[in-house]
């Protein structure tokens, strides 16, 4: 008998103590959730409060990304505009020393070089025509011809006319005929994948 009451209450204190751990988990948890959702709010704040200079910087890091994979993948229409390799030609590219103006490409920008990386008869460098293409229309929308005089303040309406201006890009890579380098999805699917991370940029 004194061994049963013994295991009795040796029951007995187990079971309470797995009722009040119970009990301390059912309240700890809606506090650590609370906890959760304020580490994560800021997040969406600073997402909201990025400023232009910053969200170009990070359109420019997509686009350096997209352009050093292409010339990688594609070495042959590297060779259209230089004999150095991938990373040296993206740098170069994207050090601003040339201004965004290259020989190679007839020294468009903007939408004149994105034209001219769907134009059938250009026989030279289409990545870099449309990669420069897109970020010096990157560059418009926000009210400058460089990255280093982004202005502080958004323009709406330039805003607008730059998504609107990537979104009939993404429906231009859908439409058939394309030059053959467009037209092969393993270097349309890295080009959609980058404007859509603008355009969600943009939509902040």
């Amino acid at each position: 008998m004194l061994v049963n009451s013994a295991v009795l209450r040796a029951c007995a204190c187990f079971k309470g103590g797995v009722w009040v751990i119970g009990l301390w988990a059912m309240l700890s948890l809606p506090q650590a959730e609370a906890r959760t959702v304020k580490k994560a709010a800021p997040s969406s704040a600073q997402r909201a409060e990025i400023s232009p200079k910053q969200a170009m910087s990070e359109h420019t890091d997509d686009l350096r990304a997209l352009m050093l994979q292409l010339y990688t993948e594609h070495p042959e229409e590297l060779a259209k505009s230089t004999q150095v390799g991938p990373r040296e030609m993206t740098e170069w590219v994207f050090d601003g020393k040339a201004n965004w103006k290259f020989e190679a490409i007839r020294r468009l920008q903007g939408m004149a070089a994105i034209d001219l990386a769907f134009d059938e008869a250009f026989g030279g460098d289409r990545i870099l025509a449309l990669v420069v293409g897109i970020e010096t229309l990157l560059f418009e929308g926000y009210g400058s011809q460089n990255e280093f005089e982004i202005p502080p303040q958004r323009d709406p309406q330039k805003l607008q006319q730059l998504q609107q201006q990537l979104k009939d890009l993404q429906a231009r890579l859908q439409r058939a005929p394309l030059p053959s380098l467009l037209e092969q999805p393993a270097v349309r699917q890295p080009i959609e994948a980058t404007l859509k991370q603008l355009l969600q940029r943009l939509s902040v």
